[in-house]
């Protein structure tokens, strides 16, 4: 529906109804300056017809103006917020509707009440009074609230994004509500956050500003090898890996560095990119056993440290004896 539409709709029962009224209280007023005999009983009767009227119009213009606020929204919802990536104005819009009537009518009531010949003013202090009691007795659940807007209208938590909370859990968001925040972990629980403990700490989010993740694969080879044929051997299976996996990032390419001179080994490492945190355990998973599998192929060596028992025979003499598994200093990655 379009917006001029949405208005009209809004705005024509209501007006249509203040005008049938409205001339049925002039005729009454009408009626109380006549001098007639037949119409003694009305007379003195229009000041109070002056005031009925006038709170019956802040009746009516309270009315009205909810329900065009209301059909306001709905047309934004429907037209605007559906076309939008964000979602924060999907959720704001069903708690603005839910306080709109409580707002309005009190607001029209309090005027009312002012046009009637009311004192409004110790109602007003004994409201701020409750409202400051009611205030202090719900600051909790106010906190959550405020918390919650400010989660909401920042966008940085969006439900499906993989967020980890410093020195709590870990997992993706599964819903930004008003009171809490809710994710499901890795394990498939379901964990309920309040939204005062998630807007007062830190919060990594790995899908912010995009779901690519970084991945660095660390391993070491023998001094006895050729390190610029081992670089080439492990950026090309990580490259083939990229190329051939749904889970890479294909325009970026594997970045492969020398790391340290290790007590037994040369380290390595070799950054590519995964298309979000799942992939990153896919990735790591198939890096090593192509690599593990390519070393064997070349004969690629790696050492690994000796474990040397000391301990006494029987006659007192020193009995030297070797860790199962650690039959030599240098491994081949070969049958």
């Amino acid at each position: 529906m379009l917006f001029n539409d949405q208005i009209l709709s809004s705005v024509r029962g209501p007006v249509v109804l203040f005008l049938v009224v409205s001339g049925l209280f002039l005729g009454f007023l009408t009626l109380t300056k006549l001098t007639h005999p037949t119409y003694d009983t009305l007379n003195g009767l229009d000041e109070w017809t002056l005031k009925i009227w006038f709170f019956v119009f802040i009746a009516e213009m309270s009315y009205q103006a909810l329900h065009l606020l209301q059909d306001l929204l709905d047309w934004y919802a429907e037209n605007i917020a559906a076309r939008t990536y964000v979602n924060w104005d999907d959720t704001l819009i069903p708690p603005i509707k839910r306080v709109l009537p409580l707002t309005i009518y009190a607001f029209g009531g309090l005027i009312a009440l002012n046009g009637l010949g009311v004192s409004i003013s110790p109602l007003l202090a004994g409201l701020g009074i409750g409202g400051l009691a009611i205030a202090l007795a719900v600051q909790p659940t106010l906190g959550n609230f405020f918390s919650g807007t400010y989660l909401i209208t920042q966008r940085e938590l969006n439900p499906g994004a993989y967020i980890e909370i410093d020195k709590g859990p870990s997992g993706y968001v599964a819903d930004v509500g008003w009171r809490s925040t809710k994710m499901r972990t890795m394990f498939n629980t379901l964990v309920v956050i309040p939204n005062s403990k998630m807007a007062s700490s830190v919060v990594t989010n790995y899908y912010s500003p995009s779901p690519a993740m970084y991945v660095m694969l660390t391993w070491g080879v023998s001094y006895e090898n050729d390190l610029a044929h081992v670089e080439q051997i492990v950026i090309d299976e990580i490259q083939q890996l990229v190329d051939e996996s749904p889970h890479a990032v294909k325009d970026y390419a594997p970045w492969f560095g020398w790391d340290k001179f290790g007590e037994s080994n040369v380290e390595f490492w070799i950054y590519y990119q995964a298309v979000n945190h799942i992939g990153t355990f896919h990735l790591i998973s198939d890096g090593i056993e192509r690599l593990h599998s390519r070393f064997q192929k070349e004969k690629i060596k790696r050492n690994y440290p000796m474990r040397e028992m000391v301990g006494f025979a029987s006659d007192g003499h020193l009995d030297h004896g070797e860790l199962q598994g650690s039959h030599s200093p240098q491994h081949a990655f070969s049958d």
